[in-house]
């Protein structure tokens, strides 16, 4: 089986043996009912990527949460010398979950403020 290329322009079109036969309708040829539709369920996916999303972000905070509260309230040395570390990653989620809009920026800044002071507090 050969295919013959078409030079058009710049590109080059194949003559196919056995052309496939599918229409796509693009959304501009499509009827208003067919659109709203289209739009209802591209805009149904949308919103579960980024609730997936936003969920992930939250998770990665809640645990770093939990770890910076478990090295700040540990009788041991060395668990207590890890806080700043989870600090720092704490401050780097909250700016990133806040530049992206998953939590709100003042909300980020009283966080990172309040773990601050909880690590200081307990160093």
């Amino acid at each position: 089986m050969t295919f013959a290329a078409i030079s058009i322009g710049s590109r080059a079109v194949f003559d196919m043996a056995n052309p496939v036969k599918i229409k796509i309708n693009k959304v501009e040829d499509r009827s208003p009912e067919e659109r709203k539709e289209w739009r209802r369920n591209y805009l149904t996916r949308k919103a579960t990527r980024k609730t997936a999303r936003n969920q992930r972000v939250r998770n990665h905070i809640s645990n770093l949460r939990r770890t910076l509260l478990a090295e700040t309230s540990s009788a041991d040395a060395t668990e207590k010398a890890k806080a700043p570390e989870t600090l720092k990653r704490m401050y780097s989620a909250l700016d990133k979950a806040a530049k992206v809009g998953v939590i709100h920026k003042s909300t980020a800044a009283r966080r990172k403020s309040r773990y601050n002071a909880l690590v200081k507090a307990n160093a």
